[in-house]
């Protein structure tokens, strides 16, 4: 059986997965499929196709026209065989070589269920000379996690930004198959939708998950691009959404899994608060900072009698400095986010990676 499938939802028809599909496809020893997922009105590239059709390890499967982000994720997924499923975009990159990891944490740590590592996140757009640094981890040791300070973190919303820092989910993670039937097998949502289904995963796999292993190495790039506001199919008494932005989209999200599982949404407190003003505050023109604060304040005002609204009180700025700082910091190396002259995903990875622990080392079984 296939050790690891990689999920690529072809969400636009402006995408083109070709470059990741390459850099993985040249690992000829990994043991890994990779299904590329797209509504059936989108044609693939010809030199897509090309590729795939020379390559036994990819497979193309087509959704329903018009599909929404949401159900395309969960076709992909379905169409899947490996022990171990992830998804990523088409415009991000991930290390081939996690069917190496998954197979080791199988044979180390059977219990385990859910993997997280730390992503790079780049800028697309950035700049050279006004980008932002980027951290490669320092370290690289597997560990387990215990799921409560998870849950807190991200249905309680501790330590967060604008969206909870809990790494676990289906979006540059991985699960294992048991997970993956188990989670299929639930309802798929009929009366709501949202734009970030990465957090719907997140949600459910931090529920349903068994055990928890993470890595700080960095086994993928993500390409950071702003959230955009959009209308929510949202039937609910609910006042938190995606047309607010990216805080109440995962609210959002929250709100709706724990409602198909009978349970209450109750994250009012300081801490969503906090994120939501956060969320605020990272707008750079004062127009959107003002639109996004109203939308925010008039939904806590709305939530249990308007008790947290007096809590809201984001500050704008309108310029932000960047960490340009270089060289090893904490537990980590600050590089620039063009270092060795890389501009996409997949570039950046092929130079980043001379800094990581070869994954044959940090998976090497331990002597008895």
């Amino acid at each position: 059986m296939t050790k690891l499938s990689i999920c690529i939802p072809v969400e636009t028809a402006a995408q083109d997965a070709l470059p990741l599909v390459t850099a993985i496809l040249a690992n000829r020893n990994a043991d890994l499929e990779i299904v590329l997922a797209k509504p059936s009105e989108f044609a693939l590239s010809d030199a897509l196709l090309s590729a795939a059709s020379g390559d036994g390890r990819v497979r193309i499967t087509d959704a329903d026209p018009g599909t929404t982000r949401q159900l395309l994720w969960r076709h992909a997924v379905a169409a899947t065989v490996g022990d171990w499923v992830t998804l990523v975009s088409p415009d991000d990159m991930i290390e081939s070589d996690l069917s190496i990891m998954v197979a080791f944490l199988e044979t180390s740590s059977p219990g385990i269920d859910a993997l997280a590592w730390n992503a790079f996140q780049i800028d697309p757009h950035a700049e050279p000379g006004k980008a932002s640094s980027v951290a490669v981890p320092a370290s690289s040791h597997i560990t387990t996690i215990d799921k409560t300070p998870m849950l807190n973190a991200f249905f309680n919303w501790e330590g967060s930004l604008n969206s909870p820092k809990m790494p676990f989910g289906l979006h540059h993670a991985a699960i294992r198959r048991s997970l993956v039937d188990t989670l299929l097998q639930l309802p798929e949502p009929q009366d709501w939708s949202t734009p970030v289904p990465q957090y719907e995963w997140a949600a459910k796999v931090l529920l349903f998950a068994s055990e928890l292993a993470f890595s700080p190495r960095s086994m993928s790039v993500l390409s950071a691009t702003p959230f955009v506001a959009q209308a929510p199919l949202h039937p609910w008494n609910f006042p938190f959404h995606s047309g607010l932005g990216l805080a109440g989209a995962v609210a959002e999200v929250q709100f709706h899994v724990l409602r198909e599982l009978s349970n209450p949404w109750d994250a009012g407190h300081e801490a969503f608060v906090r994120a939501l003003m956060i969320d605020c505050m990272m707008e750079t023109t004062r127009e959107a900072y003002v639109s996004k604060g109203n939308g925010y304040f008039a939904a806590l005002s709305e939530f249990e009698g308007g008790r947290l609204a007096p809590l809201f009180r984001p500050e704008f700025h309108d310029v932000r400095p960047k960490d340009t700082r270089r060289g090893l910091h904490g537990d980590a190396i600050l590089v620039d986010r063009f270092i060795g002259g890389a501009q996409t995903p997949q570039e950046f990875y092929a130079v980043a990676k001379s800094l990581l622990t070869p994954m044959a080392v940090l998976c090497r079984p331990q002597a008895d």
